[in-house]
């Protein structure tokens, strides 16, 4: 499908539930100690990630810790990414579904590259 941003793909909620699975595996491994969302592309992921892993969800950045992962929905210029790290001063632990390959911010983990404007199923069209 094509619209005035160019193509578009409609990820699915069956996707999103398979990829917070494989996101999970990855994480349990690592044992964060709480996890943040980005707003508003990673909230949703952070709450179900939340959940499925028994970790507090952090709702401040600034309680953000070394211990802890931090959930977008996906790294496309990298700059929201950059910034949170200079707001820390250090560089988070970082997992989205998607990201850009010429992303100036490559997360720790993602599953999906970004080929083409992405609609997600909590967005409205």
């Amino acid at each position: 499908m094509a619209d005035s941003r160019g193509e578009i793909t409609k990820y699915t909620w069956r996707e999103f539930d398979e990829d917070v699975e494989k996101i999970a595996a990855w994480a349990l491994e690592k044992k964060f100690q709480g996890i943040y969302g980005v707003p508003r592309g990673g909230l949703i992921l952070a709450v179900v990630l939340s959940h499925r892993l028994t970790i507090p969800q952090i709702l401040s950045a600034e309680d953000i810790t070394k211990t802890m992962l931090v959930a977008d929905d996906i790294s496309d210029s990298g700059k929201t990414l950059a910034s949170l790290e200079a707001r820390l001063g250090f560089r988070p632990h970082v997992a989205t579904i998607f990201w850009h390959h010429d992303t100036s911010r490559k997360p720790d983990f993602s599953l999906r590259e970004k080929k083409s404007w992405i609609v997600f199923p909590w967005e409205i069209e």
